[in-house]
């Protein structure tokens, strides 16, 4: 048995409805149980590839007066599935991506980054931070040396919840809360001893990345899909952000240099949730205004370069006009409230480190972005009339990466030719 087959458990994996109404009634101090008529519905589409997200209505029975027993509840449960599902969405081949060996290495990294989410809370419910919004957890368990199939974290339901997709944009000012929060994770970080962050360091987000996703064959069938989404017009310029795509990727000495940012600049690195994008937020939305409720999804947290965190927060939530003209003031932002929450504490970094380190980091983030823009799109789960008006929104979203990948990459090469020397 293993994480990428089905099993008979709550949407397909191994985690049983006995299990999870223990947990719920030890967390809650209740003796009610799961009615007949309890149901579970996957609410995972394309809210992540690690994991399936079950909401559970369990319809207690047996709950005194008194009790206060949530109607509904969500269970992310860490699985391979959903990674077979989305090389299937991304057309890549799931037979011949998806070898033996793949498999069981895929398995190992699932298993440690789910273990570095619980720990992730258990910090953030010990230090209840008022800038960083989290759901409410009722229960968790990790993986370990007994237990390779089983794991999960059980948290409170948000209702009404809008799930900005990636063909979206966020308005540049509603990004400030995320932008605050990540500024003071960060702080929290620098006050954790190094036995408290230990779990967080080694394998990382670009490890998964470049180790588990990205060799010839993956990166040849992304050429492909590239080709295909982008008019004619633009096709030269796809010629380009693919060479500069196959440069990151396809040679192993470029991830060395993307993993010693901090030293190739001169700083330590720092505590990062490292996987900021829209299917990571919590948010509702009222037209145009983007409210955060939470920030969830704590797998990758690294201890990195910050650059990772704003790198992919502005390549997959910001419209191209927002990057452009605002960049820098988040960047600010982020880094005033990361110098505020140390509270007096020494700086590991400075402003101009941390807007170097985004350059050249941007358009690592924008190639990982870019190519999912267009598929998670056509394989929403949306009207199709929708789908058709934003076809235009995504297209320019997609144009603007294209663009900003070439000239800020051009751009480090000419400021620090020697980052790019392999």
């Amino acid at each position: 048995m293993s994480l990428y087959t089905a099993a008979d458990g709550l949407l397909g994996t191994h985690v049983t409805w006995g299990e999870v109404e223990e947990e719920m009634q030890k967390a809650l101090g209740t003796s009610a149980k799961f009615g007949d008529d309890k149901t579970v519905t996957n609410i995972s589409d394309m809210k992540g590839f690690m994991s399936r997200i079950a909401l559970v209505e369990p319809k207690w029975v047996g709950a005194t007066d008194e009790e206060n027993l949530p109607e509904k509840f969500v269970v992310k449960i860490s699985s391979q599935l959903p990674f077979i599902e989305v090389t299937k969405l991304m057309d890549l081949g799931e037979e011949e991506f998806w070898d033996d060996a793949k498999l069981a290495g895929m398995g190992q990294v699932t298993r440690l980054l789910h273990n570095r989410e619980v720990a992730t809370y258990k910090i953030l419910m010990r230090e209840k931070h008022p800038k960083i919004p989290f759901t409410k957890i009722y229960a968790s368990k990790p993986f370990d040396d007994e237990n390779t199939l089983k794991a999960y974290i059980i948290s409170e339901y948000i209702p009404n919840l809008h799930h900005v997709g990636m063909h979206e944009n966020i308005p540049a000012e509603d990004l400030l809360p995320i932008i605050h929060a990540m500024g003071a994770f960060s702080a929290i970080g620098q006050k954790l001893s190094e036995e408290e962050t230990k779990y967080a360091r080694g394998c990382d987000f670009l490890d998964v990345v470049f180790g588990q996703f990205m060799d010839e064959k993956a990166v040849g069938k992304t050429e492909a899909m590239m080709r295909k989404s982008f008019p004619e017009e633009h096709l030269e310029k796809v010629e380009k952000m693919l060479k500069i795509n196959r440069e990151y990727y396809l040679n192993p000495k470029m991830l060395v240099n993307f993993k010693n940012t901090c030293e190739f600049f001169g700083y330590q690195p720092v505590l990062t949730h490292s996987d900021l994008w829209s299917s990571n937020f919590l948010c509702t939305r009222d037209g145009e205004k983007v409210t955060l409720k939470a920030i969830i999804d704590y797998q990758t947290v690294s201890v990195t370069t910050p650059a990772q965190d704003v790198g992919r927060l502005f390549a997959s939530c910001l419209s191209t006009k927002d990057r452009r003209e605002k960049a820098d003031f988040l960047l600010e932002e982020y880094y005033k409230t990361f110098v505020k929450e140390l509270d007096g504490m020494e700086v590991p970094y400075t402003l101009q480190n941390l807007k170097d380190s985004y350059q050249v980091f941007f358009p690592l983030m924008s190639c990982m972005v870019l190519p999912g823009i267009a598929p998670l799109l056509e394989h929403a789960h949306v009207s199709e009339e929708y789908r058709e008006s934003m076809k235009q929104v995504a297209l320019d979203k997609m144009i603007g990466l294209l663009e900003d990948i070439i000239t800020t990459h051009e751009c480090s090469i000419q400021k620090f030719p020697k980052y790019f020397e392999y």
